[in-house]
Formats: structure tokens, sequence, C-alpha cells
């Protein structure tokens, strides 16, 4: 019984990340939470971004999975849709 071997069941998770960054590129705030990011958005300077990037994660160490890229034009419409909707 001396030869014991443990196997590490490392759990993974893919975690999608929010960033609203100013027009200089620097982040302002970054989470994972949608709705948040778009608070965020709505509150920064003119010409403010919001990017999306994807995270395989474990306990010790994050690896990025999937490149940040700018979804701005995709909550601007979001909005513009939103406010449509509610001005009817």
């Amino acid at each position: 019984m001396g030869n014991i071997l443990e196997i590490f069941n490392e759990q993974k998770r893919d975690v999608v990340f929010y960033e609203v960054s100013d027009a200089q590129g620097i982040a302002i705030w970054g989470g994972e939470d949608v709705l948040e990011a778009i608070k965020w958005y709505r509150n920064s300077p003119p010409d403010s971004k919001v990017w999306v990037g994807q995270y395989e994660t474990t306990e010790e160490e994050a690896k990025l999975t999937m490149e940040f890229i700018e979804i701005t034009p995709i909550v601007l419409a979001t909005i513009a849709n939103c406010v449509d909707r509610w001005s009817k």
C-alpha cells in the first residue's frame, strides 16, 4: 500500500470577461457582468470602448482562450434599441 497514486482533478471553468476602456485604451472597469459593463460604459468618458474576451481558469491560473474584441457598436445598437422600445 506504499505506492499510492493520486490523480489531481483540476476543475476548469470558462469565464467571459468584459472591459470598459477610455479613449486612450486605459481600463476603467473589468468583470464578468455584462449589465455592469453597460452601466460603466454609459457613465464613461466620450470615445470609450467595450471589449469582451474569454479565459479558461483553474484555482491557480487563467489562460486567455479568446482574444479581446471590441463590441462597442453592438452595445450602442442594444442601447438604441432599448430606448426606441421604451419611448413608444
